[in-house]
């Protein structure tokens, strides 16, 4: 049986296609903060979240690599830990220094639920090309 921390710490370091495998038939990764944004902030299931990953590895953050791991929360079915990008936007071309915020939960061995908090102005400044000017513009 996989703890809550081994899967975090697998889905930090994993693929796309490896991080969307961790997850649970009904298993949902959750951005709450990109609806501000105006992006759907949850995914569900291994395939839809397989998809999102996808853009945020290959386009929005091409060749990412998390770092400054730290897990503070760490019991067999949850996890909390904080993450970092420092990245060019595939999108934006800015440099963009992200940190993430991540609870873990899970079940069977697969991830249940994983909600990531995030800075979303620096989230603003890798998804648009006017950084949060964008987003400003939008609400007017």
């Amino acid at each position: 049986m996989k703890t809550a921390k081994e899967l975090l710490q697998a889905y930090i370091d994993g693929t796309a296609k490896e991080s969307a495998a961790l997850f649970a038939e009904n298993g949902a990764l959750e951005l709450p903060y990109l609806a501000d944004l105006g992006v759907d902030p949850r995914y569900e299931g291994p395939k839809t979240i397989e998809s999102f990953l996808t853009f945020l590895h290959e386009k929005m953050y091409p060749g990412f690599k998390f770092v400054d791991v730290k897990i503070y929360i760490d019991t067999p079915d949850q996890a909390f830990g904080e993450y970092t990008i420092h990245q060019k936007s595939g999108i934006s071309g800015r440099d963009v220094h992200q940190r993430f915020f991540g609870h873990c939960t899970v079940a069977n061995s697969k991830i249940v639920l994983l909600r990531e908090a995030l800075n979303v102005l620096a989230a603003a400044d890798g998804m648009f090309p006017n950084g949060i000017a964008d987003v400003l513009n939008k609400k007017r």
